[in-house]
């Protein structure tokens, strides 16, 4: 059976890209959430090598968007430090979430984040953050920053969603910083944790990288549109269209926590 042309795939991976960076850029996520779902149903990538092109693309996605959100002004470059923290939590505890995602009976746990993340969105709809809001150094804000970076790595390995959707709604309700700072932490948080997991899945030698910079180049571009509209973007529609994308992430994760138990 002949190979699907190069260049019919080039021109998916880039239309997806541009698509998926304008949704990275104005909700501060990696866009994994969007780019998975297309590529298996638009090329007929398998999950696991679906989420290996997602995590390469977003090494350049979330350097660019993150540089787009501290650059624009709306973000004080000071607020970098902090990114880096969360991503120390992170960084140890996303292998553990997916050791547990192979080992654990898992169904219980799933249904705790489902809940969690239901809440979130509904508190998000009611409480609209501060823009002019930033962290401050404090050993209580580092702590908490690296507890909820262990706990954003843990839930992204177990539930295989990325951790930006749950980073977001802590940092903007627990923390209370603008909702354009939550963006730009997530986004920087993201950097190293991406290139972490592209380390490992290069090791075991499951990345394509002609797809991963194919989508990843796309998608840093036009990340920084989105960054753009998510700074003029009044917080008053910002914050329903942040609920919104939590809520498809609910759906998502109870089809498949129930697709889960039917198998189990």
């Amino acid at each position: 059976m002949p190979s699907e042309p190069a260049t019919p795939r080039v021109i998916a991976f880039t239309v997806i890209g541009l698509f998926a960076g304008l949704f990275a850029g104005f909700f501060g996520v990696g866009g994994g959430i969007i780019v998975v779902p297309l590529l298996i149903l638009a090329l007929h990538i398998d999950q696991r090598q679906a989420s290996v092109t997602s995590l390469v693309a977003i090494i350049p996605t979330s350097l660019v968007a993150a540089s787009a959100f501290l650059l624009s002004g709306s973000v004080p470059l000071d607020q970098t430090a902090f990114g880096l923290i969360i991503a120390i939590g992170s960084t140890i505890t996303a292998p553990l979430g997916a050791w547990a995602l192979r080992t654990w009976k898992t169904v219980t746990v799933r249904w705790i984040f489902i809940v969690i993340l239901l809440v979130a969105a509904i508190q998000v709809l009611y409480q609209l953050p501060d823009r002019d809001s930033h962290l401050e150094w404090s050993i209580e804000i580092v702590a908490g920053l690296i507890a909820s970076g262990a706990v954003m790595g843990f839930a992204a390995g177990l539930l295989g969603i990325g951790g930006g959707l749950l980073l977001l709604p802590l940092l903007v309700l627990v923390f209370g910083v603008s909702d354009l700072t939550a963006k730009a932490l997530s986004l920087i948080a993201m950097f190293p944790a991406a290139i972490s997991g592209t380390i490992g899945s290069a090791r075991a030698g499951v990345v394509n990288w002609k797809a991963g910079m194919s989508l990843g180049i796309p998608m840093a571009l036009s990340s920084t549109l989105g960054v753009w509209l998510a700074t003029i973007t009044p917080v008053e529609w910002a914050n329903p269209l942040l609920a919104a994308l939590l809520i498809y992430a609910v759906i998502q994760l109870i089809i498949r926590t129930i697709r889960s138990m039917r198998k189990g």
